[in-house]
């Protein structure tokens, strides 16, 4: 199932897929498989994206 709070995250940041897995500092196809549903983030991405990103409600982002 799509991410779909993921993607709106990301574009209301102006950011691409390849430019939010650059700053996340993972594969562009690791981005997409988290952002398409295919794989489940790791906590410590989690942890990557509300240090970077400090406002970010990752409970809304990834359990809503």
């Amino acid at each position: 199932m799509k991410r779909e709070k993921l993607q709106e995250f990301r574009n209301n940041k102006n950011l691409t897929q390849e430019q939010m897995a650059s700053k996340l500092n993972i594969t562009v196809a690791h981005y997409k498989a988290i952002e398409y549903g295919q794989r489940n983030p790791s906590f410590e991405l989690m942890e990557r994206i509300k240090k970077i990103f400090p406002k970010a409600n990752i409970d809304k982002i990834f359990l809503s």
